[in-house]
Order: C-alpha cells, then sequence, then structure tokens
C-alpha cells in the first residue's frame, strides 16, 4: 500500500523481447557530407596579375613610341633629302657666292675686244642705266682693258642686260648700240651710253650717234623698226638662265674658236673690285 499524499512514478515499460531467431534490424550508417557548389564569385586580383598587366601596358606603351619615332625619322630623313635638292639647285643661282655650275654661251655676233684667236673669255653682261655698271665701266673696265685685253691676254664680250623692272627705257640705249652696230660703230657709241636712268631719249640717243660718227637717218631708221629687240631679249634670257639676278653679272671661261661657244667656269656678281677679276683672270690664265 502506497503512503498517503505519495503519487506512484510510473514504471518504465520494457521493450518487448524480440522473439528468440528474430532479425535485428540495423542502424542506418552516416552519408558522406555534399560536395560544396563551386562558388559564382571572381577570384580577386593578385600581385602577381596586377604586375603582369601593368608589363603589358607599358610594352605596348614602349611600342607605340618606337613606331611613332621610326616614322617621325623617316619623314625627317625625307625632309632632309627634299631640302638639299632645293639647295642644290638655287647652288648655280648664288654663283659669286657658292661657285657656279658650268655652262656654255654662245657669243657668235656679239660685240668683243681682243684678239680673235684669244680664248680666255670675259663675258659682261650690262644694263647701259645701271648704276653699279657705270661704276664698273667707269673704273674697274679700264684697268681691265689695259692689263688685260690691250695686251692680247683676253677676249672681252659685251652682252645686253637691261632690267625693265629697275629701268625700263634702258632699252632704248641698248637698241642705238645694236643699230650703231649695223654700221660698224657698236664701241665708239658704247662709250656714250652709259649714264643715268632718265637719259635716253630719242633725241638725246640722236645726239650721241651722231657724236659716234654714224649715219644719222640711218640710225633712226633702224631705231624706227625695232628690228634688234628681239636680239636684246634673247640676250636677258641668256643671262637669266646662268642665273644672273641683277647687273651687272660676269662670265669667265674658255671659248671654242670652232663654234663661238665660251665654256664659262665662274661667275662674278656685281661690281667687284678689281682685284677680283684680275684673282679669277690670272687662275685662268695658268
Amino acid at each position: 500500500m502506497n503512503d498517503p499524499g505519495t503519487t506512484d512514478a510510473p514504471t518504465p515499460t520494457s521493450a518487448p523481447a524480440s522473439p528468440p531467431g528474430a532479425a535485428v534490424p540495423a542502424t542506418p550508417a552516416s552519408r558522406p557530407p555534399a560536395p560544396k557548389a563551386p562558388s559564382a564569385e571572381p577570384t580577386p586580383l593578385t600581385a602577381g596579375h596586377l604586375a603582369l598587366l601593368v608589363g603589358v601596358v607599358a610594352l605596348t606603351v614602349i611600342a607605340i613610341v618606337l613606331y611613332s619615332q621610326e616614322r617621325s625619322l623617316g619623314d625627317l630623313v625625307q625632309q632632309v633629302a627634299s631640302l638639299r635638292s632645293e639647295q642644290e639647285r638655287m647652288a648655280g643661282q648664288l654663283t659669286g657666292r657658292t661657285g657656279f655650275t658650268p655652262a656654255d654661251v654662245d657669243v657668235t655676233g656679239a660685240p668683243a675686244l681682243g684678239p680673235a684667236d684669244d680664248v680666255v673669255t670675259l663675258i659682261e653682261f650690262s644694263d647701259y642705266e645701271c648704276p653699279f655698271c657705270i661704276k664698273y665701266f667707269t673704273q674697274t673696265l679700264p684697268l681691265i682693258q689695259a692689263n688685260y685685253v690691250a695686251t692680247g691676254k683676253i677676249r672681252y664680250v659685251f652682252k645686253d642686260f637691261p632690267v625693265d623692272a629697275n629701268h625700263p627705257m634702258a632699252i632704248r640705249a641698248h637698241e642705238a648700240a645694236h643699230c650703231g652696230m649695223e654700221q660698224q660703230k657698236f664701241w665708239a657709241l658704247h662709250v656714250k651710253l652709259f649714264s643715268a636712268p632718265g637719259t635716253h631719249t630719242p633725241d638725246q640717243l640722236v645726239a650721241r650717234a651722231t657724236e659716234a660718227g654714224l649715219d644719222v637717218p640711218a640710225f633712226k631708221a633702224c631705231i624706227a623698226s625695232g628690228r634688234t629687240t628681239a636680239a636684246i631679249r634673247a640676250s636677258v634670257a641668256v643671262a637669266e638662265q646662268l642665273g644672273a639676278d641683277g647687273t651687272p653679272a660676269f662670265y669667265l671661261g674658255t671659248r671654242d674658236l670652232s663654234n663661238q661657244h665660251v665654256h664659262v667656269v665662274k661667275m662674278i656678281d656685281g661690281a667687284q673690285p678689281y682685284s677680283a677679276f684680275q684673282e679669277a683672270i690670272d687662275e685662268l690664265l695658268k
């Protein structure tokens, strides 16, 4: 009998015993953990990745710079070649300063002084109104005539080079000189024609022709015909082809007596002092 006020605890019920020979159920084995799914997040850049990227960029920049420099160098070479070609082209025009490209000048029929068989020849391209031509005519030419022409050392040839832009009326004097040549009086009139611009009016030219002993009616007819102008313009063209860009201009060379062509080897630019002519002529006479 239980004590009053005491509650009996329930008696644990034991599992019923398996009958003899019955199979005992197996305890399920534990399963291995399932593999983790790969993460979808990108792998962060490491220091090695950054170094490689910087190297690639640097190589790319260097390649671009080198290619640009190569192209620039090529352009520079082309520019230098172009400038050199232009310099060579201009060399002939700067003959009095940088040397002269040899050329031939036909002096057939041109007025000349000195022995006809002289080989060394000095050609003057001049303008009767040019102040520097007048200076040369009065100061230097007398010395050349006395020391080289009169002594039979050189042949001296005069060619026309009136510069219309500076002395538009000078061509009148050149036409007068050619008309004088028709009467075998070129040199007699030539020495009277070098004078200031504006001093070659028709009346003045007739007066000088009279002083030089020309047949005045024939002289006037020659001037009026204009037949000498073409030869004067042709002489101007020759001077320009030789590179003359002012007056006076002188060309020194050796003359082929068979065809009257002077092989020019030196230019003397402008009204140089007598010593410049002396040096050049003596060098060629050696």
